[in-house]
């Protein structure tokens, strides 16, 4: 960058004083470039907390009002005290955690120390784009963007409206709905970034990249803004989210006897167990304090709020299957949750 700069300057291009980049910006010309210099102040990068080797610590955000309001993709980084977004002018700002919604998968986040209101974008009010259609999607992606330095775009087009079974990695993807599968790639960063068309509506929410259980292949996908709307809806009045029904399958979820240390002020750290229940079916296979619990069936556990999600839907009678690291060695035990004690 250095070496580039310095080209530049000696060349002309560029003032000895002027901003640190290789090149002279020209004012957008096409309507797509348009499109995309409107859109661009109201992409955010979002940073936060990480400390485990398969969890990047920054994402991308869309700011949904003038207040500040940020929505992500919900994901282990977000904590309470650690998490800062950085706007399109380089400013960097603490953000309060608001509601999230587990079944979309997204949250609201809130900047706390605005100077001044901020720009935002409003979900488009169609619902009939189709296949074909061609889109752009904005992000930081492999955060190659620092501080005021642009948001990434990449191109392509939508090609399908699913609800095919997909996973996270190894994870299944909790979000059952539909999503807008399209050839512009969401790289490691890109999460939570918007997919717009090419006259700049805002029709989706990056997700990270998903893997198809049906055809083992990598997508890139979009929660559609349709979907979202209302729950952003609902948390901009100021309305409590409904909490969801901690049943399993009709029928009040099962026993497990695992106490989860998530003290210390994190919102929802790793799964490790603080203790163990004497007589409960966690003891009986072998389930031990500081165990980290990383898998329950084929759905990565990354945090207790995770843990406690997906144990929630077995029901006493049903069984669950455990991988957990115990020292240096992975396990797997089996459980058959009982009824849960009065």
């Amino acid at each position: 960058m250095i070496r580039t700069t310095m080209l530049a300057v000696l060349s002309g291009l560029l003032p000895a004083q002027g901003k640190p980049y290789a090149f002279v910006e020209r004012e957008p010309v096409s309507p797509l470039e348009k499109a995309i210099e409107k859109v661009l102040p109201c992409v955010v990068k979002v940073h936060g907390a990480s400390g485990l080797a398969t969890i990047e610590a920054y994402s991308s955000g869309v700011l949904v009002s003038a207040q500040g309001h940020v929505l992500v993709i919900d994901q282990v980084m977000m904590q309470r005290g650690s998490t800062k977004v950085v706007l399109a002018d380089g400013s960097v700002h603490p953000a309060q955690l608001l509601d999230s919604d587990d079944k979309l998968g997204v949250r609201l986040l809130k900047i706390e120390d605005l100077a001044a209101p901020t720009p935002f974008l409003v979900p488009s009010q169609r619902e009939d784009w189709r296949n074909g259609t061609l889109v752009f999607s904005v992000g930081n992606c492999f955060r190659l963007a620092e501080f005021s330095e642009k948001n990434s775009v990449t191109f392509g087009v939508l090609t399908a409206r699913t609800r095919t079974g997909l996973r996270y990695k190894l994870q299944d993807m909790d979000y059952d709905g539909e999503l807008l599968v399209t050839d512009a790639a969401n790289n490691p960063g890109h999460e939570g970034g918007g997919l717009f068309t090419r006259s700049g509506e805002w029709i989706g929410l990056n997700a990270k990249v998903v893997e198809s259980t049906e055809t083992n292949t990598q997508l890139s996908a979009a929660v559609p803004v349709w979907a979202i709307k209302p729950f952003l809806d609902r948390v901009l009045a100021g309305k409590a989210v409904p909490e969801e029904d901690p049943k399993a399958n009709g029928k009040p979820s099962g026993f497990h006897g695992i106490v989860l240390f998530d003290k210390g002020g994190r919102t929802s750290p790793p799964a490790y167990v603080e203790r163990v229940v004497p007589g409960s079916p966690a003891a009986a296979a072998g389930l031990r304090a500081d165990d980290l619990i990383v898998r329950i069936g084929e759905n990565a556990i990354r945090s207790c709020r995770e843990f406690r999600h997906f144990m929630n839907r077995i029901g006493a009678g049903e069984k669950a299957v455990l991988t957990y690291k115990s020292g240096s060695e992975v396990k797997r035990i089996e459980l058959v949750l009982t009824e849960v004690k009065r």
